[in-house]
């Protein structure tokens, strides 16, 4: 029976050709690997010795983890607290497969094949040479190692280089460390402080249940997504049965210490005194620092679990939670519906973030004792990483036509104040909670605190077979 991509999998009643899918398809895909140490280490093949690179990509596919593999090593974590271990995964850039003599055999989406580096204009990304050195570089090859020390990665990381060849470079290294909420406990956070991943497209039909069953339900909002929001057939595998997903990473540097300056002098400029002075930053964000969403209260509190069944219908006219608020920007609920688009074009944009942070810090984000002089100003941020099926349809229509456009999803809403890159114009906060379209409002340039340092768009490759029908074309079989 054909696997279907049109609905979501239930991977535990998988059939034949589900489960084959599964064991090809690597891990994190369909579900994040959880893993809190992240090692991303980015390779260049020299072209006078293809044969390395080769060895090299068997030797990956031999330690690669599959979703099949990850599934069943969380299932068991749950029922023993038993962690699966390393969790090692391999990604191709459009270079990487004509380093390989194989661009005949390599994925087809024009963003991929074009390159990060050419979008800089159509992302309002910051000029190329601004970028950090290793992601000026040429990049054939990313392979990511995660578990939950650091040692642990660490000794993965020193085995992968000690059997790497000659001809196989490492051009950069992108070291992740995960932040947890003290404000809602096992949720994710950025370096701001805010509750962070934690509405995703599900697309196991166990997650979905669990959504439904065991958090805050699904009657207002739908997390469940199809196959196909991230799976693309996989030009070097078997037709119809072999899978793969468009990778985008970008690293996002954040000034933490500049931003909660901005939440202070906003907070200031909209006479908001004590307790309420958080709502500054829930403006700027979507949802308070322990995830509550602005839009369904005027203070935090609503954190167990952190809620993702809303949407902005309550709130027409942004008083409560503002249009330019990041988690409206990004992800709007519907409210584009009022553009012209379906809403299911609209959700057609998600992506399955997978991101992770990245720096060390001396005092935790959500610390009531952290001053300003303690807060960095550069050296961490996100690792902002997406799976999707189409990069132009979801990434680029999200980073360029969401958070970038000063117009979306009303006239003068201005850019998303975490992520939008653009000019100056600012943004337009309620000065109250709630009310109607005409209750006063107060500008605000809120931008500029988050910066890209250069990224690559790859393809995830199914378990590699695509490697060794790589292989094949670079021999000519």
């Amino acid at each position: 029976m054909p696997v279907i991509l049109t609905s979501p999998l239930r991977w535990q009643a998988a059939n034949p050709d589900e489960q084959a899918v599964l064991d090809d398809l690597q891990a994190n895909v369909l579900k994040g690997h959880g893993r809190e140490h992240t090692s991303n280490l980015f390779f260049k093949f020299d072209p006078a010795s293809p044969g390395a690179a080769r060895a090299f990509l068997r030797a990956v596919a031999d330690q690669v983890t599959t979703a099949q593999e990850q599934l069943s090593e969380n299932k068991t974590f749950k029922a023993t607290g038993k962690s699966g271990g390393l969790v090692t995964l391999v990604y191709l850039s459009a270079a990487g497969y004509q380093a390989l003599g194989a661009a005949a055999k390599a994925p087809t989406d024009p963003s991929f094949l074009a390159g990060m580096k050419s979008r800089q204009g159509t992302l309002n990304d910051p000029p190329v040479a601004k970028w950090d050195r290793h992601f000026r570089e040429q990049i054939h090859a990313m392979v990511l190692l995660a578990d939950t020390t650091a040692a642990k990665v660490k000794k993965a990381r020193k085995a992968l280089l000690a059997g790497t060849p000659a001809g196989v470079v490492l051009v950069g290294e992108e070291t992740g460390l995960a932040w947890r909420s003290k404000l809602a406990p096992g949720e994710g956070i950025e370096h701001f402080g805010y509750v962070d991943g934690r509405s995703q497209p599900l697309m196991l039909v166990e997650d979905i249940e669990k959504a439904r069953d065991l958090r805050d339900g699904t009657t207002i909002w739908d997390p469940a997504f199809p196959l196909q929001q991230v799976l693309v057939s996989d030009p070097a595998g078997n037709p119809g049965a072999s899978f793969g997903s468009y990778f985008v990473f970008r690293k996002l540097d954040q000034d933490v210490r500049g931003f909660k300056k901005a939440e202070e002098a906003l907070a200031k400029a909209l006479g908001l005194q004590g307790d309420d002075e958080e709502r500054a930053g829930a403006m700027i964000v979507g949802r308070f620092e322990d995830g509550t969403p602005v839009v369904m209260q005027r203070a935090d509190g609503v954190h167990n679990p952190v809620p993702n069944n809303f949407d902005y219908r309550v709130d027409p006219t942004g008083a409560k939670c503002p249009m330019h608020g990041h988690i409206r920007k990004t992800n709007p609920r519907g409210e584009s519906v009022k553009l012209g688009a379906t809403l299911e074009q609209e959700r057609a944009r998600t992506m399955a973030r997978r991101g992770i942070t990245y720096g060390v810090r001396k005092k935790h984000p959500n610390s009531k004792k952290l001053t300003l002089s303690q807060m960095p100003t550069k050296n961490v941020g996100l690792f902002f990483m997406v799976y999707q099926a189409d990069i132009g349809n979801q990434f680029e229509f999200t980073q360029a036509s969401w958070a970038n456009n000063p117009n979306f999803v009303d006239p003068q809403t201005g850019i998303d104040p975490v992520i939008g890159q653009g000019g100056a114009g600012g943004q337009r906060c309620p000065v109250g909670w709630g009310g109607t379209a005409v209750s006063p409002r107060k500008a605000f340039d809120f931008r500029g605190f988050v910066t890209h340092q250069g990224g690559r768009v790859l393809f995830c490759a199914v378990d590699f077979g695509l490697e060794e029908s790589l292989v094949e074309a670079a021999r000519g079989g």
